[in-house]
């Protein structure tokens, strides 16, 4: 379970004022909190088969788009060393464990329950190299139409 971090702001107004320190919940660590509820709704017995395909799907797209751009300040930092602000190598690290923990949980839930229950559902996902000339026209031409725009 990822934890959500918060980040301190220290205002500094006048000199004789008191300083105000302000707190803020760290974007990227709610984000990764937000897919971990979604992934919970993927693992619930009581949601539709589907359904529960669907939530696991949104949970990688999200991650997809995390990486391309959350992801990047935190691995600067994490390489150069820095150990300050809002990106550090600390950060960095609590990320990566979160995001691999969702991961490993992602492919648990697929492979472990999932697949079992699509074969008891009669549903069979089948592999490119298993398509026949048809299906593999109907992919192309889906990929061409949908994906690739």
């Amino acid at each position: 379970m990822t934890t959500i971090a918060a980040v301190a702001l220290v205002l500094h107004t006048s000199d004789d004022m008191p300083a105000l320190t302000v707190q803020f919940l760290d974007r990227d660590h709610s984000i990764l909190a937000f897919n971990e509820r979604v992934l919970d709704w993927a693992r619930r017995p009581d949601v539709p088969l589907l359904e529960r395909l669907r939530y696991l799907c949104i949970v990688s797209s999200n991650l997809d788009e995390f990486f391309e751009v959350r992801a990047a300040p935190h691995l600067t930092a994490a390489l150069s060393g820095d150990g300050k602000g809002l990106y550090s190598a600390e950060s960095f690290k609590a990320l990566s464990v979160g995001a691999h923990d969702i991961v490993a949980r992602q492919y648990s839930l697929y492979n472990d329950e999932l697949l079992p229950e699509f074969g008891r559902q009669g549903i069979r996902i089948v592999s490119h190299g298993e398509r026949n000339v048809d299906q593999r026209g109907w992919v192309k031409a889906y990929f061409e139409r949908e994906v690739r725009p």
